[in-house]
């Protein structure tokens, strides 16, 4: 295909003014100054951007990724003769020349910050040109080589440009109150300032403080070069243009390009990884927060929802098993009870449990959200993560809470110090504020005085995430268990409690989970979803674990009698139709009456409704926490739910504890944890930084049977491809949130219109929100999937979900989100609606609007577009229908609407054998609507009942909450469950108070590490 347009593209002009290089499509390009067919000059592996040409035209610096780390790079105007200029785990970007030739500035991270370097081009070596604690970017010399101009500020919003001299001399040549700039360019002659000014509203060039381009134009973020002391060359709508710089605003010329690419064909996937008629029993792999007993004889667990104690060598035992989730538990150290992590009440919260009466008492408010507890040494104390951001602990006795440390970026489990004085656990310290990601490191924290300190293990490294990667400390304060690169490693500890001396890896396997005995002598960890015990030494040995599962696979014929049938095959309904149901699957679709109802076959009368195939959500990020939540989705018409990123083992539990029954909600897809690069976000990202520890990964998601395999922001290309052919030789489908080098590199989708981005701009979507024929051509050629998550990038989450939200009225008081959504939950979508309501959005409107004709366009143009909301970041369930809504809204006919949410949906799992429409032989996913959707698509939220798996639901059940009726009809792991629930736990869940002492002091913490700042605790999405 040609390319014509580009989306967030930077160029530079060679100075003779007859050449230009265009960064494009992860490709630099030439092309002449006057416009014509591009050429090519590096690879997409190489990732290389931002290039800058040389004063005398000969060679280009530019910044590539092909180590997973950003470096400068030179090589010859014709793209000959590669040398990388700078090494080493520092980011390196931006990079501009001198006028003289000699010395190139960049930005490049030091001490925590973007500071603005020069590096001499023979030598290497690098000069520190500015100070201070501000993020510095996209440096630019004066012309005389004295100075360098570049942007200034805070996090990743510069304010300012500034200009400093080699001594250090500093001037400011730009601010502005709001916004942020960008892209800093001094004409010819140092007398003028271009830059590039960013608001919710606008993308300006503006020179000398005054407005140049057009009224409504695209501006990208990148400098402009001067073709002579009037003339500006830029990207701009699409376009690479130059601009004259006379009267009020000049005149631009669009200069036109053509650049020639190969995509490849993606053609859908099958799934390989599910068999949904096979009734037969399966081996738990689903094992979440396994802990020793402190006699090293029990391992407490969860797993199918429940919590459940295994003497070693013997037959695990459901001790907490009453329809809801309850895991991640904690041994009390006299080993007689536990505390866990339940959602019996609506909401997560902390419980005890007590072995010898068998009896469950709530520890903590809901309010709290608490998980993640661990119990100090003397048994006094609960440590725990609280609502996903600090660290807390709970005094057993009084019930009374302590701030301990954050708001932090969703803390590790923690563990205690021997003494009980300290806490550690694991918290992502992020590199620069620039930009969000960085290194999973172990925080120390004295509970008195809160003196903090962090220790790195595994020196430039980082654990393998903040869920069940540890650290875990060992019961006689010498030692400390985690998991780095894949497997378990022991460090030292001081009696600080820092890690010291050298990194010793215990076994050679795959571990994550880890877990002590009470002497020490013993660590228990999960590999591959089984459980398995070593010593320090590294002398492993199997824990077998006699658990397992059944498919909850109904019998029997049902009848939908429906009023009207839209079947996914076509845009029209089928009117007065009988369903017939054979079990799990669709036996046939016929005229009402044709088959006659035989005795015993159950009647679903929906004769006033029209019945749709279940509506598929492809990116909701772990929403089986609460129960609630999976019903939620269900009564919103969602079966089937892709999640592309969540931790390993919580996210098989789900799938597990779904499939057999145990509770109810959508059919789980799961892709496991984040497969990044060497720095991480999120608590399920994986740093892998070479090909052992990418295999690692693939051979973890084959184990624990995980349908797809996710690759994150910082994974370089050269991994990503691994990644790529490694998931597909066992049948797993790929996504990532980067379009052309994947879909070079045979991915099969691609998430979001915007996503966070390594590169310092979002790939597909402008500041405004435009996406423009690189993106929307290669999307629709190749047939890769796309999910666009209306409502969430662009202009902060909160701000442009004000857009989605403006169209919400007829959700408020929807006893759907009323009764499944906890009273806060329920509360911030309320005010977000009636915000919305009151004063209109323009700005986030207008975004949205942009986002919907690019959808509009794909779809228009063939391409596979399928539904997602990247939920928890907005309200489950409801935010579904508003991405639908939006679609049509912009343009989308309700027909292909419904086709996104249903058949692309299905494609985009690889089940459009099984899923997608309502034809015989299909899954018996439906969904019964009150009205005519393929007319008016808000019908499609007007859900009574859903089958899923060929069981019916109603709303009203489902709002209910009958979780013990779903628990007790689930089918039975093959444990002799029947007869251990008979003596299960008894529950109470009185109201809890947790009163709030004092909390550990936070400055210290605050005036040491930058990220512990309130300012500083990023809350970017995607």
């Amino acid at each position: 295909m040609t390319v014509t347009q580009a989306t967030n593209a930077s160029a530079a002009l060679a100075p003779d003014g007859r050449t230009v290089v265009l960064d494009l499509l992860n490709l630099l390009w030439t092309l002449p100054a006057e416009g014509g067919d591009a050429v090519p000059l590096t690879g997409v592996e190489e990732e290389a951007s931002e290039p800058d040409f040389s004063p005398d035209g000969r060679r280009i610096v530019y910044q590539a990724y092909t180590d997973g780390t950003f470096h400068l790079w030179l090589m010859n105007a014709d793209g000959t003769g590669r040398k990388q200029l700078t090494s080493g785990a520092a980011d390196h970007r931006e990079p501009r020349f001198s006028p003289d030739g000699t010395r190139i500035a960049c930005a490049a991270e030091r001490d925590g910050r973007y500071a603005i370097h020069v590096i001499d081009v023979d030598s290497g070596d690098a000069t520190v040109w500015t100070t201070g604690t501000a993020q510095e970017a996209q440096p630019c010399w004066t012309p005389d080589g004295t100075a360098i101009a570049f942007t200034t500020g805070t996090n990743d919003a510069p304010q300012a440009i500034a200009q400093v001299t080699a001594d250090g001399t500093r001037t400011t040549l730009a601010k502005v109150t709001e916004g942020r700039l960008a892209g800093p360019s001094l004409s010819p002659d140092g007398r003028r300032l271009a830059h590039v000014h960013l608001t919710t509203t606008s993308a300006a060039l503006v020179v000398d403080g005054e407005t140049v381009s057009d009224d409504g134009e695209d501006v990208f973020p990148f400098a402009a070069r001067w073709a002579g002391p009037d003339e500006l060359l830029y990207t701009a709508d699409g376009r690479l243009r130059r601009r004259t710089l006379h009267g009020a605003r000049g005149t631009a010329e669009d200069i036109p390009f053509s650049a020639r690419v190969t995509v490849p064909r993606v053609a859908e996937r099958p799934a390989s990884a599910r068999d949904f008629d096979d009734a037969g029993g399966r081996e738990v792999k689903g094992v979440v927060g396994p802990a020793l007993s402190p006699d090293g004889r029990s391992v407490a667990f969860g797993a199918l929802g429940d919590l459940w104690i295994m003497r070693r060598g013997g037959k695990p035992e459901a001790v907490v098993a009453d329809g809801h989730r309850n895991t991640d538990p904690a041994w009390l150290p006299d080993g007689q009870g536990l505390v866990y992590v339940s959602d019996r009440d609506g909401g997560i919260a902390l419980w005890r449990y007590d072995l010898a009466t068998r009896a469950s008492r709530r520890l903590t408010d809901t309010a709290l959200s608490a998980a993640a507890p661990t119990v100090s040494p003397d048994g006094t104390t609960v440590a725990f993560v609280a609502e996903g951001a600090t660290l807390r602990t709970l005094e057993l006795a009084t019930g009374a809470v302590r701030k301990v440390a954050g708001p932090l970026n969703a803390p590790g489990r923690p563990t205690f110090t021997a003494d009980g004085t300290r806490l550690a656990t694991a918290v992502l310290v992020p590199v620069t504020p620039r930009y969000r990601e960085g290194h999973n490191q172990i925080l120390t924290v004295d509970l008195s005085t809160g003196e903090s300190h962090y220790s790195e293990p595994l020196p430039g490294g980082s654990l393998a995430n903040r869920i069940d990667a540890g650290p875990v400390h060992s019961p006689d304060g010498t030692r400390t268990a985690y998991i780095a690169n894949g497997t378990l490693h022991i460090s030292d500890l001081d009696a600080d409690g820092r890690t010291t001396g050298t990194a010793r890896r215990v076994t050679a396997e795959t571990a994550d989970a880890p877990s002590w005995s009470d002497d020490s002598a013993t660590l228990l960890y999960l590999s591959d979803g089984r459980l398995r015990l070593t010593t320090p030494t590294g002398r492993a040995s199997a824990v077998p674990l006699r658990l397992s599962w059944r498919p909850a696979l109904p019998t029997g014929r049902t009848v939908v009698r429906a009023g009207a049938l839209w079947d996914g095959t076509g845009p029209a309904l089928r009117h007065d139709v009988d369903i017939v149901l054979d079990g799990h699957r669709i036996a046939a679709v016929t005229p009402r009456g044709e088959r006659p109802v035989r005795p015993g076959d159950k009647v679903v009368d929906a004769r006033g409704l029209t019945v749709l195939p279940g509506l598929v959500a492809v990116h909701e990020h772990g929403p089986w926490e609460r129960n609630e939540l999976m019903r939620l989705w269900l009564s919103f018409g969602v079966t089937a739910l892709r999640s592309p990123g969540t931790a390993h083992y919580a996210a098989v539990e789900a799938k597990e504890a779904l499939a057999a029954g145990r509770r109810t909600g959508p059919r789980v897809f799961t892709a496991g944890d984040l497969v990044d690069g060497s720095r991480v976000y999120y608590s399920s990202g994986r740093p892998v930084t070479d090909e052992e520890q990418l295999r690692r990964e693939i051979d973890k998601a084959r184990a624990l049977g995980h349908d797809m395999v996710k690759t994150y922001v910082r994974l370089p290309y050269a991994l990503q491809r691994a990644a790529v052919r490694a998931a597909h030789r066992i049948g797993l489908r790929s996504t990532s949130h980067y379009l052309f080098g994947p879909l070079g590199l045979g991915a099969d989708g691609v998430e979001h219109i915007g996503g966070t981005s390594r590169y310092g701009r979002r790939q597909k979507e402008t500041h405004l929100g435009h996406s423009y024929q690189d993106v929307t051509g290669p999307l629709a050629a190749s047939g890769m999937a796309f999910t666009p998550t209306f409502g969430l990038s662009g202009l902060g989450l909160s701000a442009v979900r004000a857009a989605l939200y403006r169209h919400a009225e007829w959700a408020l008081d929807d006893p759907r989100l009323t009764s499944l959504l906890t009273a806060a939950e329920y509360a911030e979508v309320r005010e977000g609606v009636e915000a919305a309501l009151a004063e209109e959005p323009t700005a986030e409107l207008a975004f949205v609007a942009r986002h919907g004709a690019t959808v509009r366009r794909l779809v228009e143009q063939g391409g596979h577009v399928a539904v997602g909301t990247d939920s928890p970041l907005v309200p489950p369930g409801v935010y579904y229908h508003l991405n639908l809504q939006t679609m049509v809204r912009h343009g989308v006919s309700p027909y292909e609407a419904l086709r996104s949410a249903t058949v692309e949906g299905a494609r985009t799992l690889g089940l459009s054998d099984q899923l997608g429409t309502v034809e015989p032989g299909k899954l018996a996913d439906l969904v019964l609507v009150e009205g005519d959707p393929t007319t008016d698509i808000a019908a499609a939220a007007a859900v009574r009942q859903v089958v899923v798996g060929g069981v019916p639901h109603t709303v009203a059940d489902l709002t209910a909450g009958a979780t013990e009726t779903a628990t007790e009809t689930a089918t039975e792991p093959e444990t002799a469950r029947s007869t251990e629930r008979s003596t299960a736990t008894k529950q109470s869940g009185r109201a809890v108070h947790n009163a709030a002492l004092p909390g550990v002091p936070q400055q210290p913490a605050r005036d040491r590490f930058w990220w512990h700042r309130e300012e500083n605790i990023p809350h970017s999405c995607c």
